[in-house]
């Protein structure tokens, strides 16, 4: 039996707006209808007051860090925070790293979240707990652990070695397997890849007892991609919040993910990216980068928080798609992401006369809903 959808606006996967429109859907194939579809063996079921959008998308977050007790009025700066995140992440036991794992879960879906991007540190998230999504899973350090599964997240520049990121890439790019990895999040960053003096080796390294693995500097954050050969279309570049238009363009020309994370940037005061210009790249997704760096793991506030950020120089359809198809894109999944069946719905008290603006209001209520399920 097909099951067929109605609500005052429907919004496709190309964010175009449908007013009274329709979703039909069977055996992984939707169709988006201005018109009641025709024909036996439908099933309709009409939504008052609602708004339904392909399902948000949370691009990048670390799910099992949830119970980390992460408060932003204590955090001074990035570094700071660093040290703290490192200290805390040690203290977790593997219950405690369920327990928030499933927290992170069920707050996802509270929030309307259908796919996730999370990042596995202990190897506990899979596809056991995540339905829908990409689990990658971390890599920090000098060696390239043997056993590891892929996909991977090589955590940043700063943490792993060069020749760490080279083999990584490389081998993500023969898998034809997206790799995630934390960019220029830190204008410490910047300093690192030039050979400055930075955070990392003046404070972290020696809290931590180590030192630079290696001693490659180069012009920017990018160019010390380039020269580990890490930059390609499998790339999923996050955070981006220290990088220039130039190195910018440059993953774009490359055809790599882009994944931001305004909140998190903000309270980690790191500043944000250049959303504006990032915008319209069709890679580009939204993350919330979990609850060790954050409030809160919905999607919807980031958007309010990149509209009001911006003055609203960016328009709510293009901050829609980037909270769902564009996180589809960025992570590699649009295919099965668009056959999912799955789907979020916003409503309302009042009735829906702008479907958008929808997105900036605290009075809603948020749903996600599953096609496969209401099929008789």
């Amino acid at each position: 039996m097909k099951i067929a959808v109605n609500a005052d606006y429907i919004v496709d996967f190309d964010m175009n707006c449908l007013k009274n429109g329709w979703i039909l859907y069977d055996e992984k194939n939707v169709q988006f209808l201005n018109q009641i579809p025709e024909g036996n063996n439908i099933r309709k079921i009409y939504l008052k007051n609602r708004l339904i959008i392909p399902p948000l998308v949370n691009a990048h977050t670390h799910l099992e860090l949830t119970l980390t007790k992460f408060n932003p009025e204590r955090v001074e700066s990035f570094e700071n925070w660093l040290l703290w995140i490192i200290s805390n992440r040690q203290k977790l036991d593997i219950e405690e790293i369920k327990k928030g794992l499933k927290t992170g879960i069920n707050l996802s879906k509270k929030w309307g979240t259908g796919f996730i991007g999370d990042i596995s540190s202990y190897g506990i998230s899979s596809e056991n707990f995540i339905e829908r999504g990409t689990i990658f899973h971390e890599i920090i350090g000098n060696k390239f652990p043997k056993n590891i599964k892929f996909p991977i997240s090589i955590h940043a520049i700063y943490s792993t070695s060069a020749e760490t990121i080279r083999e990584g890439a490389s081998l993500s790019r023969d898998k034809g397997l997206p790799f995630q990895m934390h960019i220029g999040e830190s204008f410490q960053e910047q300093l690192f890849a030039q050979g400055k003096e930075n955070c990392f080796e003046k404070r972290i390294y020696p809290t931590i007892g180590r030192e630079r693995f290696e001693h490659l500097t180069t012009e920017n954050v990018v160019k010390y991609l380039e020269k580990c050969d890490a930059i390609s279309e499998e790339l999923i570049a996050v955070h981006c919040t220290n990088l220039s238009k130039k190195e910018l363009e440059k993953l774009m020309e490359k055809k790599a993910g882009i994944v931001i994370c305004p909140k998190s940037n903000i309270f980690l005061k790191t500043g944000l990216p250049d959303i504006e210009f990032l915008s319209s790249y069709e890679k580009v997704g939204i993350g919330t980068d979990g609850l060790s760096s954050n409030c809160s793991l919905s999607v919807l506030s980031e958007i309010k928080t990149i509209y009001f950020m911006t003055e609203g120089k960016i328009p709510l359809k293009k901050l829609l798609y980037m909270a769902t198809t564009g996180g589809a894109k960025a992570l590699k999944l649009e295919k099965k992401y668009r056959k999912s069946g799955i789907f979020t719905s916003i409503s309302s008290t009042f009735k829906v006369s702008d479907p958008f603006k929808l997105l900036l209001m605290d009075d809603i209520s948020i749903d996600l809903f599953d096609l496969n399920n209401l099929k008789c």
